[in-house]
């Protein structure tokens, strides 16, 4: 990770999601639980194609659209989304879909049905975590940290969000302290500690101007060891799975491959049978005795 990194909001949801869509579910109180992700590509009628951030069904069949946005919402960021929902719904769920906005500007009064058609209403569950709410988290963070007690999944998540969602004004601060603290917080699961330190690195490079500053930040939080350990831990966690499967795909190829050797073979010999005109010649027995056995 370094400092010409471009995007970092856009990467760090990217990375989040799917690191800790599971988790991330159930910090955001939605419907459900995660179930089954779905492909996040979207093609229209016409060829035309987009992406939404998430597409995943929870454990009660309900498709839900996760999406997190940056800017202020407007009528063309709604109409993106509702045109993606409405197509998806049609392919995955028929009409059963849910949309979430995750949002880093205060929706305010903005509507959450939204018209995308005479006949077509789309509602738009927002969701804003406020100013007040992040300090309260990250007040709890500090507390817990200093009294050197284990924090929960959710509270994990919290250094994620906070360092995300704090203010412009206060970022650089909070950052600064989150990053401090980071390597003293107890996280029972190191692959959740890891993933949380990867948004707060994100984070780092985001609102840390000063390359000095940048780089003794990324030292304190140990960003190498991060970045090197999370493929360790990883594979220690799902290389047996990977691995069997390797193993299942290169024999099913073989399986094939063999297949295909047969087809030829046969396709051959009955090519070869089509040309004798005496099917009682030993060569035609011959033939047709080698298809037998094919």
């Amino acid at each position: 990770m370094n400092g010409k990194l471009y995007h970092l909001n856009d990467r760090t949801s990217k990375y989040q999601n799917l690191a800790q869509i599971k988790r991330q579910h159930q910090y955001l109180k939605l419907p459900g639980e995660f179930k089954t992700r779905l492909p996040q590509e979207i093609v229209f009628p016409n060829m035309v194609s987009g992406r939404v951030d998430e597409f995943y069904y929870n454990n009660e069949g309900l498709l839900i659209n996760f999406e997190e946005e940056s800017k202020p919402i407007n009528p063309d960021t709604l109409m993106k989304f509702a045109k993606y929902i409405i197509f998806a719904s049609y392919w995955y769920s028929d009409g059963k879909a849910y949309l979430v906005v995750l949002c880093h500007h205060d929706p305010g009064k903005t509507e959450e049905m939204y018209e995308y058609a005479p006949s077509v209403h789309i509602k738009v569950h927002y969701i804003y975590i406020d100013q007040d709410s992040l300090w309260e988290k990250y007040d709890n963070l500090i507390k817990k940290v200093e009294q050197k007690k284990e924090l929960s999944e959710m509270e994990s998540l919290d250094i994620a969000f906070v360092c995300k969602f704090i203010s412009k004004e206060y970022a650089p601060y909070v950052i600064e302290t989150l990053s401090s603290i980071y390597k003293e917080a107890i996280i029972e699961d190191k692959l959740l500690k890891m993933d949380v330190g990867v948004i707060l690195g994100g984070m780092i490079l985001k609102h840390i101007t000063n390359p000095n500053k940048q780089n003794r930040l990324l030292e304190m939080i140990d960003m190498r060891h991060i970045e090197n350990e999370i493929g360790k831990l990883v594979y220690d966690e799902y290389g047996d799975i990977l691995d069997a499967k390797d193993k299942e795909i290169e024999e099913k190829n073989k399986k094939l491959e063999n297949l295909n050797q047969t087809n030829k073979k046969y396709k051959e010999n009955i090519k070869k049978l089509s040309k004798i005109k005496d099917l009682n010649s030993p060569k035609a027995k011959e033939l047709i005795n080698s298809l037998t056995l094919l």
